[in-house]
């Protein structure tokens, strides 16, 4: 993965996940509810704020675990648009929306290929950034897109706006996620 694009409900509920365990409250695996645990994602983005940013609070020892873990210990470039509705948000998200359009259109003009999880807007305004090819050792080649959601309305929509590269693979991005990790897995040892 060379570069994360995102709102702030991506890194807030990764960190919630990493921080406590839950996932909009219950535990991730034993799916039981806790206490007060709706509660949990706003606390992981208090906890965050409080550290000064999502880097801090991986120093400090609060996050132990997730996408967002994974993304700043491996200095991936990353950008994070924020949007009205963002409960924080995060330090790091980027409020001003010409600004994170700006830095969104930075990242993708250098993609390959793009790999879309479940959210939809993200999607489409990545596809309207994106190239549709690039050049590389002096030959056109297609940027590919993937968009990995239960339905097909991005890719509809990424179509009629020109972006015809963009292919769907319908499923519960859990489950690609799931399955690709495990395909990665076992390509290694092999």
């Amino acid at each position: 993965m060379h570069g994360l694009l995102a709102g702030n409900a991506l890194p807030a509920h990764d960190l919630e996940g990493g921080i406590f365990g839950t996932a909009l409250g219950q535990e991730i695996y034993a799916k039981r509810s806790l206490p007060l645990g709706h509660y949990h994602h706003l606390d992981a983005i208090n906890r965050v704020c409080a550290a000064g940013s999502m880097r801090q609070a991986l120093a400090d020892g609060l996050v132990h675990d997730g996408v967002m873990k994974a993304v700043i210990e491996r200095s991936i470039p990353c950008v994070l648009a924020g949007s009205i509705r963002d409960d924080g948000p995060l330090p790091e998200v980027i409020a001003d929306v010409y600004q994170a359009q700006d830095a969104m259109r930075a990242l993708t003009r250098r993609a390959t290929t793009v790999i879309a999880l479940a959210s939809q807007l993200h999607t489409i305004a990545t596809g309207n950034l994106a190239p549709s090819y690039q050049v590389i050792d002096g030959r056109l080649r297609p940027v590919f897109f993937y968009l990995v959601d239960m339905s097909e309305f991005a890719v509809g929509k990424l179509a009629n706006r020109g972006t015809l590269t963009a292919h769907a693979i319908l499923t519960n991005v859990q489950d690609f996620v799931v399955t690709l990790e495990r395909g990665l897995r076992q390509n290694s040892k092999g």
